[in-house]
């Protein structure tokens, strides 16, 4: 009874952090808008008013845009951790973000005019085709620790950006993809977002659906085939909410490194390792430390933005470091 007291209170404050914070973000950035001028705009929508327009097509789907790609790669991330029990693992760490990336320059070369959920679904290939090199080279060694599959997905990833990076160069996509190789949001419209939010809708319903499966995984293979799991079933409905929460987040942000790593460490530190917890509360916490990123990103130099992949990467590469040198990690 007290433990899920404490996570219904923790749930209700960080939905108030996450809605004084969103009110903050529409009304910071190159163009003040008050507070009354924000609300205006929420209420009236579209208008010719230069506030209401910066506030309406400009900084709400941006906003909204944060939140989904928050809460996609920390569920991703936490799903991954679970079902691999590797505390390094991420879409980020394990190339599926670099893969993801792979494929929008795919579709920018070959369908330059391409739907974004052709987009979308481009990037879909890149991760899945990612987490199949990444599973061959798991399969080349027995006895594999965290650190091995964390190096073999570092490689993996370092790959397929050269590849990317040479398939922009050759055929001159360089400018449409540097948006979404930094990493941001700016400039997002309201018709990716709702283009977006089936999937995302998508992934996050089969995260619901599997956290209790991914929860006996926690305690170790034997458990949960003891327990009535069938591990591959597992795997293939929690890899395939993974592919499509981390896959659609990167058609929109770029591949936004260390949100994976880092929330689901903090989530489970605090309500525990049940991922019928797990899941909803790294979603929370996701879109926080994604909305938090972005503000930070467009605040601290204008009128320039930091890339939003940078600031995450701050956080997140002494994090990697710090969880690479645990004596359990290393095994």
């Amino acid at each position: 009874m007290a433990s899920t007291r404490n996570a219904s209170l923790l749930a209700v404050l960080l939905l108030v952090l996450l809605a004084v914070l969103s009110l903050f973000f529409l009304t910071t950035g190159m163009w003040e808008i008050p507070l009354s001028g924000v609300m205006h705009a929420l209420q009236a929508g579209s208008s010719q008013d230069p506030s209401d327009l910066v506030a309406w097509t400009l900084r709400l789907p941006r906003l909204l845009a944060a939140l989904v790609c928050g809460l996609s790669f920390a569920v991703a991330g936490a799903l991954m951790q679970g079902v691999t029990n590797n505390p390094l693992a991420s879409p980020s760490i394990l190339g599926i973000n670099a893969g993801a990336s792979f494929g929008l320059a795919l579709a920018m070369i070959v369908l330059p005019a391409a739907s974004l959920q052709v987009t979308i679904i481009s990037a879909f290939f890149g991760a899945a085709l990612a987490t199949a090199f990444i599973l061959v080279l798991a399969s080349l060694k027995h006895g594999l620790t965290p650190v091995y599959i964390a190096l073999a997905g570092t490689a993996v990833s370092a790959v397929f950006m050269a590849v990317t990076q040479v398939l922009v160069v050759f055929f001159d996509v360089a400018q449409e993809l540097s948006y979404w190789t930094a990493g941001g949001i700016g400039g997002i419209r309201m018709a990716s977002i709702l283009g977006v939010m089936p999937w995302t809708i998508l992934g996050l319903l089969l995260a619901v659906s599997v956290s209790r499966s991914v929860t006996l995984l926690s305690f170790g293979e034997d458990m949960a085939i003891g327990l009535g799991g069938k591990l591959s079933r597992i795997r293939l409905r929690a890899g395939l909410a993974v592919l499509i929460l981390a896959g659609s987040a990167v058609a929109v942000a770029g591949p936004v490194g260390f949100v994976g790593l880092v929330v689901p460490h903090i989530t489970r530190r605090l309500v525990g390792i049940d991922y019928r917890l797990v899941v909803p509360f790294s979603a929370l916490f996701g879109a926080l430390l994604v909305l938090v990123a972005d503000i930070v990103a467009r605040t601290v130099f204008p009128p320039f933005e930091i890339p939003l992949g940078a600031v995450t990467a701050l956080v997140g590469v002494p994090f990697f470091l710090y969880l690479a040198n645990r004596k359990e990690v290393r095994g």
